[in-house]
């Protein structure tokens, strides 16, 4: 763990501002920091409030600094992009971003204490029920036989 981020342990502010997080206080504002100190004011709520963080902003540039400057901080960090929409050339399409949402939503269910960077755009796309999109879920293993 970031010393930086250790210290604010020590925060009178601080320990209020996590106590507040677990009691389910909203809205907590916060105001001032520089992009580093939010940084590491995420990662530190992370850590110390044992619980999982969403960050939504307005544009993918945006997430993807926010998820290139966690990711130095930490590990557990996943950024959900937005689906491609390509109404003039299906072909066109790219494959790998229904895979990288997948693999998102997959780690968001496997993992604790977990990060998530998205987009308002993202998040206002239609997904499946959590319920039905793992209930359908088929698990293969190198040399079974599979009947189709």
């Amino acid at each position: 763990m970031n010393i930086l981020i250790k210290e604010l342990e020590n925060l009178k502010k601080f320990k209020e501002y996590v106590s507040d997080i677990n009691k389910k206080i909203s809205p907590i504002a916060l105001s001032g920091l520089s992009s580093v100190g939010k940084i590491q004011l995420l990662e530190a709520t992370k850590e110390f409030a044992d619980r999982n963080i969403c960050i939504v902003t307005y544009n993918e540039l945006q997430a993807k600094k926010i998820y290139k400057d966690l990711k130095y901080f930490s590990g557990n960090v996943v950024y959900f992009p937005k689906r491609e929409i390509a109404s003039y050339d299906y072909v066109a399409e790219s494959k790998d971003l229904p895979y990288e949402r997948i693999e998102t939503l997959n780690k968001i269910k496997e993992k604790k204490n977990i990060i998530v960077v998205t987009t308002i755009e993202a998040l206002m796309q239609k997904l499946p029920s959590k319920k039905s999109l793992f209930k359908n879920v088929l698990e293969f293993k190198v040399g079974d036989i599979y009947n189709l």
